[in-house]
């Protein structure tokens, strides 16, 4: 058997089984389904999504035009004590309010989130913004740095040691909704 291989503008084979020259690019799979975005910006969004069988943080990674890059989901938990976790069926719901563990479940939604993201997108994070109930609170108890004064939307900024987390740059603005 004898393969023979063109590229790159060459002419036509002399075995044309295609009618198709050679030369032409390939199209790839891939391509058509890869998210793309013009904007420069890059932001994680946390909400919190209730129903009566429990609460779950939603971490986003989104584009400033709308394309969303990886999401993440993680429960509100109680944290395992020295007996082990709560048995599966206790059926004990628990509280949104319930700040530790809801800074817990959005720490967790976030690195999840940004973890997912491919090579260096971590570092082009322009902003987190925290929608859930007693959001202030739970931005603080994450351990973040202080924002800027007079911006009552900035509830703080990355720290080395979220950084070191998350793997988003130091002074990046941790927002409230």
């Amino acid at each position: 058997m004898d393969l023979k291989f063109t590229f790159g503008g060459a002419s036509p084979d002399q075995h044309d089984h295609g009618g198709a020259p050679s030369g032409i690019p390939l199209p790839f799979a891939g391509v058509a389904s890869t998210p793309v975005s013009s904007s420069s910006e890059l932001d994680v969004f946390v909400r919190l999504v209730s129903s009566p069988e429990g609460s779950t943080a939603i971490a986003e990674v989104v584009t400033g035009d709308g394309v969303t890059y990886t999401r993440s989901e993680v429960e509100l938990k109680r944290p395992r004590g020295v007996g082990g976790p709560l048995p599966v069926d206790s059926g004990e719901i628990v509280d949104p309010a319930d700040t530790d563990a809801l800074m817990r479940a959005v720490r967790s939604a976030i690195s999840r989130a940004i973890a997912g993201l491919e090579g260096p997108l971590a570092q082009a994070i322009t902003s987190i913004e925290v929608d859930v109930p007693g959001a202030a609170a739970v931005v603080a108890a994450l351990g973040a740095g202080p924002g800027p004064l007079g911006d009552r939307t900035v509830a703080g900024t990355v720290t080395e040691a979220l950084q070191a987390r998350f793997g988003v740059n130091v002074g990046t603005p941790i927002r409230v909704k």
